[in-house]
């Protein structure tokens, strides 16, 4: 069977079938490849006042090793591009970010790291849910130059804003249930890119005993991902850095 990207309405229809975010996130990233847009990340923003600025993060397409140094040194808090994404009323292209005005030095400093990974150009899409539960779509073009339409810059935004709603559709704003200390010094070994067994050998527990902690923490983190688990964490308060 051929896949239905070709309209906003298929991309609709789809979306409304699946049951999880993983699938969610496979379909969305299927629609942007038959776009040829290689990059796509999705931000899921923390309610205002939280203690950090993010509650979930998933990239494609990236180098990973940018990803995870995003990610390690929790760039998140220092991107300008989210924030003002949902400050702003149309989508725009990254390589506008440096005329952002009032931008601090540690912004200014993230966005030449962004531009000597070389991953070219991309576009900002905004996205606003319920009970402040809004987001931000990274789509990027890759190292190629290229020249997109004010039309299909608006199908873009369509879409994400369906993929975003649907997001908060599979995944209830519910509190997120207390990590153990365990649990947590778990988590914050994870957050440092320690595997299981490193963490095992750290916590002198069995691999299988550090197994059972991570399915506990992907349960109470309602995550299904190392890296989200670590950015919902820290978005809930739970993990902020120190041990």
């Amino acid at each position: 069977m051929g896949v239905p990207f070709e309209t906003v309405r298929g991309f609709m229809v789809e979306q409304g079938r699946v049951s999880d975010v993983d699938a969610l996130w496979s379909l969305l990233l299927a629609y942007f490849a038959h776009r040829d847009i290689p990059l796509v990340s999705y931000h899921h923003m923390a309610p205002p006042g939280s203690d950090a600025p993010v509650t979930g993060i998933r990239a494609h397409g990236f180098p990973e090793d940018w990803v995870c140094h995003y990610i390690d040194q929790r760039l998140y808090r220092v991107d300008p591009i989210p924030d003002f994404a949902l400050r702003s009323t149309r989508p725009f292209f990254w390589s506008e970010a440096v005329h952002i005005t009032g931008l601090l030095a540690e912004q200014q400093a993230f966005l030449g790291e962004l531009a000597a990974t070389g991953i070219g150009d991309g576009l900002a899409v905004q996205v606003f849910g319920p009970q402040l539960r809004n987001g931000y779509f990274g789509l990027g073009f890759g190292k190629a130059h290229r020249a997109v339409s004010a039309d299909a810059i608006a199908e873009y935004q369509m879409v994400c804003q369906i993929a975003h709603l649907r997001y908060c559709d599979l995944v209830p704003s519910t509190p997120v249930q207390p990590l153990s200390p365990r649990e947590r010094e778990v988590l914050y070994w994870v957050a440092r890119g320690k595997s299981n067994a490193a963490i095992a050998g750290i916590l002198d527990v069995s691999s299988h005993t550090v197994d059972a902690y991570m399915r506990r923490i992907y349960a109470k983190l309602s995550v299904s991902d190392r890296t989200t688990a670590v950015i919902r964490g820290i978005g809930s308060g739970m993990l902020r850095g120190e041990r």
